[in-house]
Protein backbone atom coordinates (compact mmCIF):
# COMPACT_ATOMS: atom_id res chain seq x y z
CA UNK A 1 0.00 0.00 0.00
CA UNK A 2 2.74 2.44 1.01
CA UNK A 3 4.65 1.63 -2.18
CA UNK A 4 1.80 2.80 -4.43
CA UNK A 5 0.93 5.73 -2.17
CA UNK A 6 4.57 6.81 -2.21
CA UNK A 7 4.70 6.46 -5.99
CA UNK A 8 1.58 8.60 -6.36
CA UNK A 9 2.88 11.35 -4.07
CA UNK A 10 6.31 11.23 -5.74
CA UNK A 11 4.79 11.70 -9.20
CA UNK A 12 2.52 14.48 -7.94
CA UNK A 13 5.46 16.34 -6.41
CA UNK A 14 7.50 15.66 -9.53
CA UNK A 15 5.08 17.29 -11.94
CA UNK A 16 4.22 20.21 -9.63
CA UNK A 17 7.86 21.12 -8.96
CA UNK A 18 8.92 20.56 -12.55
CA UNK A 19 6.33 23.06 -13.74
CA UNK A 20 7.67 25.62 -11.25
CA UNK A 21 11.38 24.87 -11.77
CA UNK A 22 11.95 27.74 -14.24
CA UNK A 23 10.11 30.24 -12.05
CA UNK A 24 12.16 29.10 -9.06
CA UNK A 25 15.36 29.27 -11.17
CA UNK A 26 16.11 25.67 -10.28
CA UNK A 27 17.62 24.84 -13.65
CA UNK A 28 21.03 23.35 -14.45
CA UNK A 29 22.66 24.64 -17.61
CA UNK A 30 25.57 22.82 -19.31
CA UNK A 31 29.09 24.30 -19.01
CA UNK A 32 32.74 23.19 -19.20
CA UNK A 33 32.26 20.82 -16.22
CA UNK A 34 28.66 19.77 -16.91
CA UNK A 35 28.39 17.81 -20.13
CA UNK A 36 24.64 17.17 -20.18
CA UNK A 37 22.41 18.36 -23.02
CA UNK A 38 19.86 21.10 -22.47
CA UNK A 39 18.47 22.68 -19.31
CA UNK A 40 17.63 20.18 -16.56
CA UNK A 41 15.44 20.95 -13.49
CA UNK A 42 17.29 20.81 -10.15
CA UNK A 43 14.31 19.53 -8.18
CA UNK A 44 15.30 15.97 -7.27
CA UNK A 45 16.37 16.81 -3.74
CA UNK A 46 13.16 18.69 -3.03
CA UNK A 47 11.04 15.82 -4.33
CA UNK A 48 12.91 13.18 -2.30
CA UNK A 49 12.81 15.23 0.89
CA UNK A 50 9.15 16.23 0.62
CA UNK A 51 8.09 12.70 -0.21
CA UNK A 52 9.80 11.09 2.78
CA UNK A 53 8.83 13.98 5.08
CA UNK A 54 5.15 13.60 4.21
CA UNK A 55 5.22 9.86 4.81
CA UNK A 56 7.03 10.23 8.13
CA UNK A 57 3.61 11.08 9.57
CA UNK A 58 2.29 7.63 8.60
CA UNK A 59 5.15 5.62 10.10
CA UNK A 60 6.38 4.98 13.61
CA UNK A 61 9.39 7.30 13.50
CA UNK A 62 11.82 7.78 16.39
CA UNK A 63 12.30 11.16 18.00
CA UNK A 64 15.90 11.50 16.70
CA UNK A 65 14.68 10.73 13.17
CA UNK A 66 12.04 13.44 13.50
CA UNK A 67 14.78 15.82 14.63
CA UNK A 68 16.83 14.92 11.56
CA UNK A 69 13.89 15.50 9.22
CA UNK A 70 12.84 18.82 10.75
CA UNK A 71 16.41 20.11 10.85
CA UNK A 72 16.79 19.12 7.21
CA UNK A 73 14.07 21.61 6.28
CA UNK A 74 16.64 24.38 6.76
CA UNK A 75 19.26 22.42 4.84
CA UNK A 76 17.02 21.64 1.86
CA UNK A 77 15.50 25.15 1.57
CA UNK A 78 18.82 26.99 1.78
CA UNK A 79 20.32 24.35 -0.51
CA UNK A 80 17.62 25.06 -3.09
CA UNK A 81 18.30 28.78 -2.72
CA UNK A 82 21.99 28.09 -3.38
CA UNK A 83 21.04 26.04 -6.46
CA UNK A 84 18.97 28.96 -7.74
CA UNK A 85 21.39 31.86 -7.21
CA UNK A 86 24.73 30.14 -6.40
CA UNK A 87 25.57 31.56 -2.98
CA UNK A 88 28.85 29.63 -2.79
CA UNK A 89 30.80 27.17 -0.67
CA UNK A 90 30.99 29.29 2.51
CA UNK A 91 27.20 29.61 2.57
CA UNK A 92 26.78 25.83 2.17
CA UNK A 93 29.28 25.05 4.92
CA UNK A 94 27.70 27.56 7.30
CA UNK A 95 24.27 26.05 6.69
CA UNK A 96 25.61 22.55 7.35
CA UNK A 97 27.36 23.73 10.51
CA UNK A 98 24.18 25.30 11.90
CA UNK A 99 22.18 22.13 11.16
CA UNK A 100 24.88 20.03 12.85
CA UNK A 101 24.72 22.16 15.99
CA UNK A 102 20.94 21.84 16.12
CA UNK A 103 21.15 18.05 16.04
CA UNK A 104 24.06 17.93 18.47
CA UNK A 105 21.95 20.03 20.81
CA UNK A 106 19.16 17.47 20.49
CA UNK A 107 21.54 14.70 21.62
CA UNK A 108 22.77 13.21 18.33
CA UNK A 109 26.46 12.93 19.26
CA UNK A 110 29.27 10.45 18.60
CA UNK A 111 30.42 9.51 22.10
CA UNK A 112 32.52 6.42 21.35
CA UNK A 113 34.03 4.67 18.33
CA UNK A 114 33.56 1.12 19.55
CA UNK A 115 35.65 -1.65 21.08
CA UNK A 116 38.74 -3.10 19.38
CA UNK A 117 40.45 -6.26 20.65
CA UNK A 118 41.91 -5.39 24.07
CA UNK A 119 40.25 -1.97 24.19
CA UNK A 120 36.73 -1.50 25.49
CA UNK A 121 34.53 1.26 24.11
CA UNK A 122 36.88 4.07 23.08
CA UNK A 123 35.14 7.22 24.28
CA UNK A 124 35.91 10.53 22.59
CA UNK A 125 35.15 12.69 25.61
CA UNK A 126 35.50 16.45 25.19
CA UNK A 127 36.09 16.08 21.46
CA UNK A 128 32.73 14.38 20.85
CA UNK A 129 30.92 17.49 19.59
CA UNK A 130 33.78 18.56 17.33
CA UNK A 131 34.18 15.02 15.99
CA UNK A 132 30.43 14.72 15.34
CA UNK A 133 30.33 17.98 13.38
CA UNK A 134 33.43 16.95 11.40
CA UNK A 135 31.92 13.57 10.48
CA UNK A 136 28.53 14.95 9.45
CA UNK A 137 29.94 17.80 7.37
CA UNK A 138 32.60 15.52 5.90
CA UNK A 139 30.12 12.88 4.73
CA UNK A 140 27.62 15.52 3.60
CA UNK A 141 30.22 16.98 1.25
CA UNK A 142 31.44 13.52 0.22
CA UNK A 143 28.00 12.87 -1.28
CA UNK A 144 27.94 16.36 -2.80
CA UNK A 145 31.38 15.80 -4.37
CA UNK A 146 30.40 12.48 -5.94
CA UNK A 147 27.23 13.85 -7.56
CA UNK A 148 28.58 14.21 -11.07
CA UNK A 149 26.99 11.43 -13.13
CA UNK A 150 23.34 10.46 -13.50
CA UNK A 151 22.22 8.04 -10.80
CA UNK A 152 25.55 7.96 -8.95
CA UNK A 153 24.90 9.96 -5.77
CA UNK A 154 21.37 8.64 -5.30
CA UNK A 155 22.54 5.10 -6.12
CA UNK A 156 25.28 5.23 -3.50
CA UNK A 157 22.80 6.67 -0.99
CA UNK A 158 20.50 3.72 -1.73
CA UNK A 159 23.36 1.24 -1.25
CA UNK A 160 24.30 2.92 2.04
CA UNK A 161 20.77 2.65 3.44
CA UNK A 162 20.44 -0.95 2.26
CA UNK A 163 23.78 -1.71 3.95
CA UNK A 164 22.40 -0.35 7.25
CA UNK A 165 19.24 -2.45 6.89
CA UNK A 166 21.23 -5.58 6.02
CA UNK A 167 23.46 -5.13 9.10
CA UNK A 168 20.42 -4.86 11.38
CA UNK A 169 19.05 -8.05 9.82
CA UNK A 170 22.39 -9.86 10.30
CA UNK A 171 22.46 -8.69 13.91
CA UNK A 172 18.84 -9.70 14.31
CA UNK A 173 18.38 -6.22 15.77
CA UNK A 174 16.05 -4.78 13.14
CA UNK A 175 13.17 -4.98 15.61
CA UNK A 176 15.03 -2.46 17.77
CA UNK A 177 15.35 -0.02 14.88
CA UNK A 178 12.14 1.98 15.15
CA UNK A 179 12.82 3.57 11.77
CA UNK A 180 13.35 0.28 9.89
CA UNK A 181 10.18 0.51 7.76
CA UNK A 182 10.68 4.24 7.25
CA UNK A 183 14.17 3.62 5.84
CA UNK A 184 12.64 1.12 3.43
CA UNK A 185 10.34 3.92 2.26
CA UNK A 186 13.36 6.20 1.80
CA UNK A 187 14.96 3.46 -0.33
CA UNK A 188 11.84 3.17 -2.48
CA UNK A 189 11.76 6.95 -2.98
CA UNK A 190 15.40 6.88 -4.11
CA UNK A 191 14.57 4.15 -6.62
CA UNK A 192 11.78 6.34 -8.06
CA UNK A 193 14.19 9.25 -8.38
CA UNK A 194 16.93 7.16 -10.00
CA UNK A 195 14.49 6.21 -12.77
CA UNK A 196 13.89 9.88 -13.67
CA UNK A 197 17.55 10.72 -13.23
CA UNK A 198 19.10 8.08 -15.50
CA UNK A 199 16.45 8.00 -18.24
CA UNK A 200 15.75 10.68 -20.82
CA UNK A 201 12.08 10.71 -19.88
CA UNK A 202 11.50 13.99 -17.98
CA UNK A 203 15.06 14.02 -16.62
CA UNK A 204 15.71 15.83 -13.34
CA UNK A 205 18.87 16.33 -11.25
CA UNK A 206 19.35 16.18 -7.49
CA UNK A 207 20.91 19.61 -7.30
CA UNK A 208 23.30 20.52 -4.49
CA UNK A 209 20.28 20.63 -2.19
CA UNK A 210 19.60 16.97 -2.94
CA UNK A 211 23.13 15.60 -2.72
CA UNK A 212 23.83 17.58 0.47
CA UNK A 213 20.56 16.39 2.04
CA UNK A 214 21.31 12.74 1.22
CA UNK A 215 24.81 12.95 2.68
CA UNK A 216 23.53 14.76 5.77
CA UNK A 217 20.65 12.33 6.24
CA UNK A 218 22.81 9.21 5.92
CA UNK A 219 25.50 10.63 8.23
CA UNK A 220 22.86 11.29 10.89
CA UNK A 221 21.25 7.86 10.48
CA UNK A 222 24.67 6.20 10.89
CA UNK A 223 25.23 8.11 14.13
CA UNK A 224 21.70 7.31 15.30
CA UNK A 225 22.16 3.57 14.76
CA UNK A 226 25.67 3.33 16.23
CA UNK A 227 25.45 5.53 19.34
CA UNK A 228 23.65 5.94 22.65
CA UNK A 229 20.62 3.89 23.56
CA UNK A 230 19.79 3.42 19.86
CA UNK A 231 23.09 1.61 19.18
CA UNK A 232 22.34 -1.46 17.12
CA UNK A 233 25.45 -1.61 14.89
CA UNK A 234 29.14 -1.35 15.75
CA UNK A 235 30.63 2.10 14.98
CA UNK A 236 33.27 0.63 12.64
CA UNK A 237 30.48 -0.62 10.37
CA UNK A 238 29.30 2.94 9.81
CA UNK A 239 32.29 3.78 7.59
CA UNK A 240 31.84 0.51 5.70
CA UNK A 241 28.28 1.61 4.83
CA UNK A 242 29.68 4.66 2.99
CA UNK A 243 33.02 3.29 1.80
CA UNK A 244 33.25 4.81 -1.64
CA UNK A 245 32.16 8.38 -0.78
CA UNK A 246 34.72 8.41 2.06
CA UNK A 247 37.43 7.01 -0.23
CA UNK A 248 36.64 9.53 -2.97
CA UNK A 249 36.55 12.68 -0.83
CA UNK A 250 39.75 11.62 0.97
CA UNK A 251 41.52 11.00 -2.33
CA UNK A 252 40.36 14.28 -3.87
CA UNK A 253 41.21 16.39 -0.80
CA UNK A 254 44.69 14.83 -0.56
CA UNK A 255 45.44 15.39 -4.26
CA UNK A 256 44.11 18.96 -4.21
CA UNK A 257 46.03 19.77 -1.05
CA UNK A 258 49.28 18.41 -2.49
CA UNK A 259 48.81 20.80 -5.41
CA UNK A 260 47.86 23.63 -3.02
CA UNK A 261 44.36 23.87 -4.51
CA UNK A 262 41.26 24.77 -2.47
CA UNK A 263 39.75 21.36 -1.47
CA UNK A 264 36.25 22.73 -2.16
CA UNK A 265 37.05 24.14 -5.60
CA UNK A 266 35.21 22.10 -8.30
CA UNK A 267 37.36 20.17 -10.76
CA UNK A 268 37.41 16.84 -12.60
CA UNK A 269 39.50 14.79 -10.19
CA UNK A 270 36.71 12.57 -8.88
CA UNK A 271 36.54 8.88 -9.66
CA UNK A 272 33.60 9.35 -12.07
CA UNK A 273 35.44 12.06 -14.02
CA UNK A 274 38.53 9.84 -14.28
CA UNK A 275 36.53 6.89 -15.61
CA UNK A 276 34.78 9.09 -18.17
CA UNK A 277 38.14 10.48 -19.34
CA UNK A 278 39.34 6.87 -19.67
CA UNK A 279 36.53 6.23 -22.15
CA UNK A 280 33.64 4.91 -20.10
CA UNK A 281 30.17 6.21 -20.90
CA UNK A 282 28.14 7.99 -18.21
CA UNK A 283 25.90 4.98 -17.69
CA UNK A 284 28.75 2.45 -17.58
CA UNK A 285 30.61 4.75 -15.16
CA UNK A 286 27.62 4.83 -12.82
CA UNK A 287 27.08 1.08 -13.00
CA UNK A 288 30.78 0.29 -12.45
CA UNK A 289 31.10 2.62 -9.44
CA UNK A 290 27.88 1.31 -7.88
CA UNK A 291 29.10 -2.28 -8.29
CA UNK A 292 32.42 -1.35 -6.67
CA UNK A 293 30.51 0.39 -3.88
CA UNK A 294 28.44 -2.73 -3.20
CA UNK A 295 31.54 -4.94 -3.19
CA UNK A 296 33.43 -2.62 -0.83
CA UNK A 297 30.53 -2.22 1.60
CA UNK A 298 29.82 -5.91 1.89
CA UNK A 299 33.50 -6.84 1.95
CA UNK A 300 33.86 -4.69 5.07
CA UNK A 301 30.72 -6.15 6.62
CA UNK A 302 32.03 -9.67 5.89
CA UNK A 303 35.43 -8.90 7.44
CA UNK A 304 33.69 -7.57 10.55
CA UNK A 305 31.54 -10.67 11.07
CA UNK A 306 34.38 -13.09 10.30
CA UNK A 307 37.29 -11.41 12.11
CA UNK A 308 35.88 -8.63 14.29
CA UNK A 309 36.14 -4.82 14.63
CA UNK A 310 39.93 -4.41 14.63
CA UNK A 311 40.58 -6.31 11.35
CA UNK A 312 37.66 -4.38 9.84
CA UNK A 313 39.31 -1.08 10.84
CA UNK A 314 42.75 -2.13 9.54
CA UNK A 315 41.22 -3.37 6.28
CA UNK A 316 39.47 -0.02 5.77
CA UNK A 317 42.70 1.94 6.27
CA UNK A 318 44.67 -0.35 3.91
CA UNK A 319 42.02 -0.16 1.18
CA UNK A 320 41.78 3.62 1.57
CA UNK A 321 45.54 3.92 1.07
CA UNK A 322 45.42 1.66 -2.01
CA UNK A 323 42.47 3.64 -3.41
CA UNK A 324 44.34 6.95 -3.11
CA UNK A 325 47.38 5.47 -4.88
CA UNK A 326 45.16 4.01 -7.60
CA UNK A 327 43.37 7.32 -8.20
CA UNK A 328 46.68 9.21 -8.42
CA UNK A 329 47.90 6.84 -11.12
CA UNK A 330 44.60 6.66 -13.01
CA UNK A 331 44.30 10.47 -13.00
CA UNK A 332 47.73 10.70 -14.61
CA UNK A 333 46.69 8.25 -17.30
CA UNK A 334 43.38 10.08 -17.83
CA UNK A 335 45.15 13.45 -17.73
CA UNK A 336 42.82 14.81 -15.01
CA UNK A 337 45.66 15.48 -12.57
Amino acid sequence: MYFFSSLFSFLLLFFILKNFSYKLKLIDKPNYRKKHKGDIPLIGGLIIYLNIFLFSFFFEVSEPMNNILYTSILLILLGALDDAIELGVIFRLLTQFICCLILVGSGLVIKDIGNYMFFSNLEIGYLSILFTVFCIIGLTNAFNFIDGVDGLCSGIALISIISILVITLLNNSYMFLIDFEFLILVSITLIFFIFFNVTTFSKVFLGDAGSIFLGFFIACVLILTSQNEYQIIHPILTIWCVTLPVFDITSVVIRRSLRKINPFKPDRRHVHHILIELGFSNLSTTILILIISIILNFFGILIFYISGPFPALVSFIILLFLYVILMINLSRIANTK
